[in-house]
């Protein structure tokens, strides 16, 4: 299998139960006492198998548990497969704006 082809099949699983990712997602912040909303999406192109971003500036502190809690929960739906975010650079009209690629290690 390419790799192009692996990545895609990864982002298919994702793709089928992101809605069941994000509860469980909802559910390991709100246990964590992390307040930020986050949102998940599967992208068509490039490296990252998923990504994430919040409309709130958490601190560094609060944003590494947060990506932690993504790539554990995201892991799980691919057989424990090893993560890892990727900082990326995005921007939103009138707010703070943070986002993440999540890529196999």
């Amino acid at each position: 299998m390419s790799m192009d082809n692996d990545i895609e099949y990864k982002r298919e699983i994702i793709r089928n139960c992101l809605s069941e990712i994000i509860v469980e997602i909802d559910d390991q912040l709100r246990e964590a006492g992390l307040s930020c909303p986050i949102f998940l999406t599967v992208p068509n192109s490039g490296d990252a198998i998923a990504m994430m971003a919040t409309p709130l500036d958490p601190s560094d502190a609060d944003w590494v548990h947060v990506g932690e809690i993504v790539r554990t929960t995201v892991s799980g739906r691919l057989n424990g497969l090893k993560l890892r975010n990727r900082e990326m650079i995005c921007g939103a009209a009138n707010t703070a704006f943070g986002g993440a690629e999540i890529t196999a290690d």
